[in-house]
C-alpha cells in the first residue's frame, strides 16, 4: 500500500461509523424537497435500507483499499410499493440518490479534513469513486427492480384484458347466438305446425346483426352498444325467446328506470339475462323469477329458479366463465352479489348495486347495501 493511500481506510472506518447520521441527516433533506421517498413511511423505510446499503458498500470498499474490494452486500434494491399506494417515480428515486450523495460528499470533506494534508485529495478522489460505484449498482438495481414492476403490471393488464374480453364474448355473442338458435327452434316448430313463422326469420336475423356489430365494435376498440330498450323490457323480450318450454315466469321491475345510468342498466341487463339463460338451458325449472327494485341511490335484484341447482364449489373450481363475469359486472359497479345454489335446490341470485347520487338536491345520502350482503362483495 503506496503511503499517499495511508488514509483512505482511515477515511472508510470513519464514513461506516457515520452512517447513522447520515440517514438522519438524509431523511431531512427528502423532507425538505418534498420527495415522496421521504413523506411516506412504507417508502422511507425501503429507501433507508437502499441507502445504508450503498454507504455501507463504499465504506467498505474505502476500508480495504489495496486488498481486492468485497462484494457489494446482498439486499434489497428500492421496492416496489405496497399495493395501496401509487408506484414509485424512477424520478424521485434518482432525485433522491443526488440528494444521498451530494450529503455523503459533503461528510466525506469533512472527515478527510483530519488526514495529513498530503492524503486528503487522493483519499476523496478516491471516495468519490467508490460512492459512485456503490450508487451505480444500487440505481441499476432499482431500476431492473422497477422495469419488473413494470413487466409485471403490463401482464396483469393484458391477463385482465383478455379476461374482460372473454367474459363480453361470453355475455354478447354467446347470449345472441342462443336466442338465434332459439328462433331458428321456434321457427321449425312453427312451420311444422302450418303457422306462419316469417317474423322468427327476422328475428333471427336482428339476433346475428347483433353478433356481427358487437364483433365490429370489438375489432374496431369501440364499446359496446348501450341498451336501447329499458330494463324490463329488454329482459322480457328476451325471456319469452329463451323460455323455450313456456316455463312460468314473472319478470318484475318496479322504481324509476330514469335513475339508472346507461352502464347501469346495460350491465344489470347482461347479468339477470345470463341467469335466465342458464336457468331455462340448464336447470329445467318449472318457475323462473325476478325482481329489480330502483331506488332513489341503489338498485337490488332477486332472481331465483326451482330448477336443478349445481354445486358452487365445482362451478368454482371449474372457473365457470358466465358465472365467473357476472359477479365481476357487479363488484365493477361497486356493488355486491351472491349467489346460492345446491344439487337439486334451484339456484338464487341476490345483488344490490349503488346508484349515483342526483345533480340536484335532495343530497341525502344513497341508502346502505343491505347487511346481508356484507362479505359477497
Amino acid at each position: 500500500m503506496g503511503e499517499s493511500n495511508l488514509g483512505i481506510p482511515i477515511l472508510g472506518e470513519r464514513l461506516e461509523e457515520s452512517v447513522t447520521a447520515l440517514l438522519d441527516r438524509y431523511l431531512s433533506a427528502l423532507w425538505e424537497d418534498s420527495n415522496p421517498l421521504g413523506m411516506v413511511p412504507e417508502r422511507w423505510l425501503a429507501a433507508r435500507d437502499h441507502a445504508r446499503l450503498i454507504l455501507l458498500d463504499c465504506a467498505r470498499a474505502l476500508r480495504s483499499d489495496g486488498a481486492p474490494a468485497p462484494a457489494p452486500q446482498l439486499g434489497p434494491a428500492l421496492s416496489p410499493a405496497p399495493r395501496h399506494l401509487p408506484r414509485t417515480r424512477l424520478v424521485d428515486v434518482l432525485r433522491a440518490m443526488s440528494t444521498l450523495t451530494d450529503l455523503t460528499l459533503e461528510r466525506l470533506a469533512e472527515l478527510v479534513a483530519s488526514l495529513p494534508a498530503e492524503e486528503r485529495h487522493p483519499a476523496l478522489a478516491r471516495a468519490a469513486a467508490e460512492l459512485n460505484r456503490a450508487t451505480a449498482l444500487r440505481v441499476q438495481a432499482a431500476a431492473a427492480a422497477h422495469e419488473d414492476q413494470l413487466l409485471r403490471q403490463v401482464e396483469q393488464a393484458n391477463t385482465d384484458h383478455r379476461s374482460r374480453l372473454a367474459g363480453e364474448i361470453h355475455d354478447r355473442i354467446g347470449s345472441s347466438l342462443a336466442l338465434a338458435f332459439c328462433h331458428l327452434a321456434l321457427y321449425r316448430a312453427e312451420t311444422a305446425a302450418g303457422r306462419g313463422a316469417d317474423d322468427r326469420i327476422t328475428a333471427l336475423e336482428q339476433s346475428l346483426h347483433e353478433v356481427v356489430r358487437f364483433t365490429q365494435r370489438v375489432v374496431s376498440g369501440l364499446s359496446p352498444d348501450e341498451l336501447i330498450e329499458g330494463l324490463d323490457a329488454s329482459l322480457r323480450h328476451d325471456a319469452s325467446i329463451l323460455n323455450l318450454r313456456g316455463v312460468p315466469l314473472r319478470i318484475e321491475v318496479s322504481g324509476d328506470e330514469g335513475r339508472l345510468p346507461a352502464r347501469h342498466r346495460e350491465e344489470l341487463f347482461l347479468v339477470l339475462r345470463e341467469f335466465l339463460r342458464n336457468s331455462f338451458a340448464h336447470a329445467s325449472p318449472s318457475s323462473v323469477g325476478v325482481a329489480v327494485r330502483i331506488l332513489p341511490g341503489r338498485v337490488d335484484a332477486d332472481a331465483e329458479d326451482d330448477g336443478l341447482g349445481f354445486d358452487l364449489l365445482h362451478a368454482a373450481s371449474a372457473s365457470h366463465g358466465g358465472l365467473r363475469t357476472m359477479r365481476r359486472r357487479v363488484t365493477e359497479l361497486g356493488g355486491a352479489y351472491l349467489l346460492t345454489s345446491n344439487p337439486g335446490e334451484g339456484t338464487r341470485m341476490r345483488l344490490s348495486v349503488p346508484l349515483p347520487l342526483p345533480s340536484r338536491p335532495p343530497a341525502a345520502a344513497p341508502p346502505p347495501v343491505p347487511a346481508e350482503y356484507a362479505g359477497n362483495r
